[in-house]
């Protein structure tokens, strides 16, 4: 984390860096995604359905499962229709989709 310049300082004042975002995907039957719909925002994204061109990478993530909220991930490095790619992963715990930027 880091000082959020935007503000005055004090305690309290820290904001996460590259913190996942919510995203909605479309999944097929095997459970890749085959679209992808990013919200607008200051990257460029535009808040429109993109289909998946190509799944580049795939790769699970399983930590801290002695915690009371473990860490159980499906990451997919995702090519889109309009050429950017993505990285999105399934939140195996909770179900929920989201985008790690980097």
């Amino acid at each position: 984390m880091v000082a959020d310049t935007g503000a005055a300082g004090g305690p309290g004042r820290l904001r996460y860096l590259n913190r996942p975002r919510g995203v909605r995907v479309e999944a097929g039957e095997d459970g890749r995604p085959t679209a992808v719909r990013l919200p607008a925002g200051r990257q460029g994204l535009s808040g429109r359905r993109c289909a998946v061109e190509a799944v580049l990478e795939r790769w699970r993530i399983d930590d801290e499962w002695w915690r009371e909220q473990p860490v159980s991930r499906l990451y997919y490095s995702l090519l889109l229709e309009d050429g950017r790619t993505v990285t999105v992963y399934r939140d195996l715990v909770s179900g929920r989709w989201a985008r790690q930027a980097y």
